[in-house]
């Protein structure tokens, strides 16, 4: 219950001054944003000035964050259909103001997908129009993070790829689509405890990569009620056991392939970091252009291949809980994620270090679909 709470008031109190004070949360959040453009008048004096594109992009992008943060929170308090409709009112709103307010188009396609999805809602028997929602959310994030230009251009037709302004409406269109993300995991895990507590995880990752990355992101009090707000929910999902058939499948099936993998390939993988040898192509010195062979990292990857040998014996020999594998999982993800979002990780070192997603993606299956949901909070 603390969690849902923390998670309204994040997402509700602490959203609505990006939208009450537009303009100033722009300056906030991009300090140095260039606010008006000034023609050149006569006689070296200053033309009239206008409102900068960025500066506008900024301010709509915002209350696009708002809307979403919103639809985010309607899926929280709200139940069945009463938090979808609510969900999606709140996208609808979003729009509404921007095109009778603004005089801005939305992008068509999210237009029509919204009609579609609220539609399914209302018609769609049995749970189709949940996951006509899901889906929506997955799209629409899938096309915000990987297309922001042609997303961007959908509304500014005047956005070019090297302009402040892209580089603005990109940052937002990160938290839109992450805030599409975290609504869909959410709906789409039947026990809320969990999906909140594996939502707001998702969200953890941008926030890192929003403030320690890019140095933005939100203001310092919002930083810490995110943490909070993490650190409850997965309090609330607690350690209890798995049902037999859930830590069954886990050992035999994600844990005892991770164990395999990790002995005959990582153990060995660090233990050669740990000497000097960079394997080629997915060695460190390949996967990273800030590392650097050191004694502090010799000492770092020969601890990593022998904690990685334990571990990988514990899982093989099914010695670990399940229950073990998933959380450690969970949080693994994450560090991982973060190290591939640097701006110094390589394509190649992405792709290689994506098998630890594959694997906590195959446990949250068998928890999601095998273990009972727990009472909404």
């Amino acid at each position: 219950m603390l969690a849902k709470t923390l998670s309204l008031v994040y997402n509700v109190l602490g959203m609505l001054p990006f939208a009450l004070f537009n303009a100033d949360m722009v300056k906030e959040v991009w300090p140095d944003i260039k606010e008006e453009t000034c023609k050149a008048g006569a006689f070296g004096r200053q033309g009239p000035c206008t409102t900068s594109l960025e500066f506008t992009v900024g301010k709509v992008y915002l209350q696009v964050i708002v809307g979403v943060a919103l639809l985010y929170a309607a899926t929280i308090a709200l139940d069945g259909k009463s938090g979808l409709l609510g969900a999606m009112g709140c996208m609808i709103a979003t729009m509404t103001k921007h095109v009778v307010v603004d005089g801005l188009i939305p992008p068509p396609p999210v237009m029509v997908m919204t009609a579609g999805v609220v539609v399914a809602i209302l018609g769609a028997p049995g749970a189709w129009g949940q996951r006509a929602f899901v889906a929506y959310a997955l799209v629409n994030a899938v096309t915000f993070v990987t297309s922001p230009l042609m997303v961007l251009q959908d509304t500014f037709p005047e956005i070019t790829p090297d302009s402040d302004a892209f580089k603005i409406g990109a940052f937002a269109l990160e938290v839109i689509g992450l805030y599409m993300v975290m609504a869909g995991v959410y709906v789409a895990t039947a026990d809320k405890r969990l999906g909140l507590a594996y939502a707001t995880q998702v969200g953890a990752l941008i926030v890192c990569k929003h403030v320690i990355i890019d140095k933005s992101g939100p203001p310092t009090p919002l930083i810490f009620l995110y943490a909070a707000t993490t650190a409850a929910a997965w309090y609330e999902v607690g350690w209890a056991n798995f049902k037999p058939a859930t830590e069954k499948a886990i050992k035999q099936g994600p844990m005892k392939m991770h164990g395999l993998i990790v002995g005959c390939s990582f153990v060995p993988y660090f233990a050669l970091e740990a000497l000097g040898q960079s394997i080629p192509l997915v060695g460190f010195a390949a996967s990273d252009t800030s590392y650097s062979y050191t004694g502090a990292t010799a000492l770092f990857c020969a601890s990593l291949a022998i904690f990685s040998a334990i571990s990988a014996y514990t899982e093989w020999s099914a010695h670990m809980e399940g229950k073990l594998f998933a959380m450690y999982h969970y949080f693994l993800s994450l560090a991982v994620a973060f190290w591939q979002l640097q701006p110094t990780t390589t394509t190649a070192g992405a792709l290689f270090f994506c098998a630890p997603h594959a694997f906590t993606a195959w446990t949250i299956y068998l928890v999601v679909t095998m273990e009972p949901p727990t009472k909404r909070a």
